[in-house]
């Protein structure tokens, strides 16, 4: 008699539409698979792993783990299971996108196992679909937002010390997740910026403004330097080789205050001029995009290249140079945060993950490096929000399967077999067959 009010509150529940009475988690279980849990460069062989609602609840040798009866099973003989990869320079659709084309991009990004996107610029509404990732109703990466920037220029500039001091405050009460530095903020509006974000908690990541210098934003605790912004520039390194002493000190000082940084480097090499346009409009990802957004990509680089004061030359030492600092820091212990700042010219969400990786490659990063950068090293910089980055248990249930190992060739990433998103299986064939429809619309 005692469970009868209990009965009666669930049926009750059930005829008000009121979901508290949920059917519990499925479980799905990947078996006799290779794992990448990338806690270290290892390959666990013949595991299976145990996945219960949207978390990694077991891990463990096939021969030894009890699979429950009703588990969803996925046969993973041959093939390799990683983290969900990390985008951490991405963007959310511009402001007045439809809903279609908002649905679109973050399917991309999952389509390629992306499953966690640090966006980096803010506007109104973003956070509602946030939540609405968050809850399932849009399938996409899990967002963690840096609202409207913190720019010298345009409308939307911070002019004075109290202007930012208010601007941080705001976004910190709206929810943001973080504050975003853009070009053109003085030194002294950035140092109020850094002093109220202090006081407030709320992180701070993105460019060296020319007036602040790389230097004093790291000094002042920016946690990550996107794009590999301002190195170049300290170093002198437009028009000549690196300076070896000059790196090696810079790459200290990033490390020693635990400064992160974001390479962005296929999306840089074109922003510079040093890409090739005719290899840039051929790439295939391309039909993923409206032909309308291709076309502005080839206006703007043609306008930027035809400009009197662009030199080939120098776009192409910069790019070498930019190769030459990424794996100085690599090298010299600095956390390096995977990003390829999409949707951005040519840079298709997802797909640009893959031309990011073997950019990291041409710079001298090895398969795990980059592998970490994408997994471990962005669970650990969100932390604080959720647990995810490794194939362990209590780890979110964001997995990649893959049909050979990434740690032998990179570009095995691009070869999956399906991805999970916050423990909801797709399999290759689902994600295929929605990425047909994407080419296929108006």
């Amino acid at each position: 008699m005692k469970s009868r009010p209990k009965i009666l509150s669930c049926v009750l529940m059930l005829l008000t539409a009121i979901p508290v009475c949920a059917a519990a988690p499925v479980t799905t279980a990947f078996i006799d698979i290779s794992v990448l849990p990338m806690d270290t460069e290892r390959v666990l062989a013949h595991q299976t792993v145990l996945v219960t609602g949207d978390r990694i609840v077991q891990v463990g040798p096939t021969a030894t783990v009890k699979i429950p009866a009703d588990a969803h099973r996925i046969d993973g003989a041959g093939k390799f299971l990683i983290p969900g990869l990390g985008e951490m320079h991405g963007h959310n659709p511009p402001l007045g996108s439809s809903q279609a084309y908002i649905e679109q991009v973050y399917f991309l990004f999952v389509a390629n196992g992306v499953t966690t996107v640090r966006g980096m610029l803010g506007w109104p509404g973003q956070l509602e679909l946030r939540d609405q990732v968050k809850a399932g109703t849009i399938t996409g990466p899990s967002l963690y937002l840096a609202g409207p920037s913190f720019t010298g220029n345009g409308a939307n500039a911070v002019l004075s010390p109290v202007a930012a001091e208010q601007r941080v405050r705001q976004q910190k009460a709206e929810g943001w997740d973080l504050l975003k530095v853009h070009p053109g903020v003085k030194r002294e509006v950035y140092d109020a910026m850094a002093k109220t974000a202090n006081e407030v908690g709320i992180r701070f990541a993105g460019h060296i403004p020319a007036d602040v210098g790389l230097i004093h934003a790291i000094e002042r605790r920016q946690e990550t330097v996107d794009h590999l912004d301002g190195y170049i520039e300290y170093l002198g390194a437009d028009t000549e080789p690196v300076d070896p002493a000059k790196l090696a000190t810079i790459v200290k000082l990033t490390r020693d205050t635990g400064t992160a940084v974001v390479p962005t480097m296929p999306l840089w090499e074109t922003i510079i001029g040093a890409a090739d346009l005719e290899k840039l409009l051929a790439y295939p990802e391309l039909r993923y995009m409206p032909a309308k957004e291709v076309a502005r990509w080839k206006s703007v680089y043609e306008r930027r290249t035809s400009d009197p004061k662009f030199s080939k030359t120098r776009a192409l030492q910069i790019a070498a140079n930019r190769q030459t600092v990424l794996k100085a820091l690599s090298d010299g212990g600095v956390t390096i945060l995977f990003g390829t700042d999409a949707p951005q010219e040519f840079s298709v969400p997802g797909f640009s993950i893959h031309r990011e990786m073997q950019a990291n490659v041409a710079a001298g990063l090895t398969p795990y490096q980059i592998l970490r950068s994408a997994t471990k090293n962005v669970g650990e910089y969100f932390k604080a929000k959720d647990t995810f980055g490794l194939v362990a248990p209590g780890h979110r249930a964001d997995l990649v399967l893959l049909e050979a190992n990434p740690l032998t060739d990179i570009a095995n990433v691009a070869k999956r077999a399906g991805v999970m998103l916050r423990g909801r299986w797709l399999p290759e064939s689902e994600l295929q067959a929605t990425l047909a429809k994407i080419t296929a619309a108006p």
